[in-house]
Order: C-alpha cells, then structure tokens, then sequence
C-alpha cells in the first residue's frame, strides 16, 4: 500500500497516511477531520549506476528541489 502525503487546507497541517490507490482522493484530515485535503506531489530518489551490492544511497538525489515542485511552483514555499 502506498504511502501518501496531504494537506489540509481546513487547519494548515501536512500528514502523510497508508492509503489504498483507489481511496487516495478519498481521505478527512488526520488532525482535524476535516474534508478539504489535497494530495501532494512526493519526492522519490532512485538509485543511480549498476545497482550493485556495494554501491551506497549517497549518491541518491531527489527529482527537483525539496518538494519535486521545480522551485514553488506547487505553493509549497
């Protein structure tokens, strides 16, 4: 089950939750229950070169600035 990130425009709060794919859009705020929560774009890291047992995750490097958003674009900042 993925894990995804929101927010809560309701009471300002960023949670992430374990939701089902097909229930994702489908979810209250986790601190206030309210209803207005939006999904968020999430950063992941892929491993970079062969993939081999010795290679370490140092070199792992997110998408695009701290949010995957390419600078505020997201509202973020």
């Amino acid at each position: 089950m993925p894990m995804y990130e929101y927010y809560c425009s309701d009471c300002q709060s960023k949670f992430e939750m374990l939701v089902s794919h097909k229930l994702a859009d489908d979810v209250v705020c986790a601190k206030c229950r309210g209803e207005k929560v939006r999904r968020l774009l999430s950063v992941f890291a892929a491993q970079r070169g062969g993939g081999s047992e010795d290679s370490s995750y140092d070199d792992v490097q997110p998408a695009m600035g701290n949010c995957g958003c390419g600078g505020g674009g997201c509202g973020c900042h």
